[in-house]
């Protein structure tokens, strides 16, 4: 969603039906950075801490970072709860709370993608990962619902608020995390060498109206709400951007009788080269 139009603050809302939805890429990620029994792996923008869940179940030595607390502490939480040792701290992209070289596994399932410097981040990843380390991060493929919805409601934004201040021409430049020519270019800029390949999962619904109410926890979905509050025509917006989502999905919804859209996302594997 665009920066201009919304604050996002991403302990807002309920974010644990999408970290639930997004378990299985969690698992795929993860399996394939096996084995991990002793290796230090740390999940940058752990969310509810799926990948780092998974990681010390599988005897790592695992550490979850995210700049939401109170997804720090579903997190915790959860860890309690399933017997698992692992450690949950606050931290973002841009100054991850770890120590130089000492990650031999560094994830991040759909999260560092949203940080707003894509070269800080991609250099903090450097400085923690351990030499013959690796980093293996997600991104979302232009088209299926996630980056539906995040268009249609960015420009709807947009419409509302204005395009905000002429930009800064020193501000740093958004990268397409999806794209491999762009990302070697990033990643080699600090030394890593990058592979890329694409997966497809899906998402299901009772119908394009159910999988909408569940979205609308989301913290994106919260934080535009907000916005719009601060309108005196907030109900007509609230209204009209509804009726654009629902269009919009029920544009890309796979199936007839329900709701299924397939979302298309990218697999990045980064290592020192």
């Amino acid at each position: 969603m665009e920066e201009h139009a919304v604050d996002l603050d991403w302990s807002l809302g309920q974010y644990e039906p999408t970290g639930e939805s997004l378990l299985p890429i969690s698992e795929i990620v993860v399996a394939m950075s096996e084995p991990l029994a002793g290796k230090r792996v740390v999940d940058l923008g752990c969310g509810t801490g799926n990948a780092a869940l998974l990681a010390a179940a599988r005897g790592a030595v695992a550490t979850g970072v995210d700049p939401a607390a109170r997804l720090v502490e579903v997190a915790r939480k959860r860890a309690v709860e399933r017997g698992l040792q692992a450690e949950f701290l606050a931290g973002d992209a841009a100054a991850i709370p770890v120590e130089d070289g000492t990650a031999d596994v560094l994830l991040s399932i759909f999260a560092v993608i949203f940080a707003p410097d894509a070269d800080a981040a991609i250099a903090e990843m450097a400085r923690v990962t351990a030499p013959g380390g690796v980093i293996r991060l997600t991104s979302w493929v232009p088209g299926g619902s996630m980056m539906t919805i995040n268009t249609v409601a960015g420009r709807f934004m947009a419409e509302v608020f204005g395009s905000g201040p002429t930009p800064d021409p020193e501000a740093p430049k958004p990268l397409a995390w999806h794209d491999e020519p762009a990302l070697r270019e990033a990643f080699a800029k600090h030394g890593l060498e990058v592979e890329v390949e694409q997966r497809s999962m899906h998402l299901t619904a009772s119908s394009p109206e159910e999988y909408l109410t569940k979205s609308g926890q989301h913290p994106m979905a919260v934080s535009a709400a907000q916005a719009l509050a601060t309108r005196p025509d907030s109900a007509q917006l609230e209204a009209d951007l509804a009726g654009r989502l629902l269009t919009a999905v029920r544009e890309i919804n796979e199936d007839p009788t329900a709701f299924q859209v397939s979302n298309n996302y990218a697999i990045v594997t980064a290592r020192h080269g």
